[in-house]
């Protein structure tokens, strides 16, 4: 299952890269507008990135479960 969304992540970066790169965004980082348009595209995509990987992979990896002792209250 991680091979799986670490593709989909590859295809939604590569995609809003790909998108980015076409609107010449490379060329204009340095205007105000662009950058903050920028910015927000990569925010939008880290998050949207996390989203796939936990709604593929779902929240195993993050589990303490077997660091527990028997007994305590946490």
């Amino acid at each position: 299952m991680t091979i799986l969304a670490f593709l989909l992540i590859l295809l939604w970066t590569g995609s809003v890269s790909f998108i980015l790169y076409i609107t010449d965004a490379h060329l204009h980082y340095q205007e105000i507008y662009w950058a903050i348009a920028i910015g927000f595209s990569l925010i939008i995509t880290h998050m949207v990135n996390m989203a796939i990987y936990f709604k593929v992979r779902g929240n195993k990896p993050y589990l303490w479960q077997k660091y527990k002792r028997k007994g305590s209250s946490i």
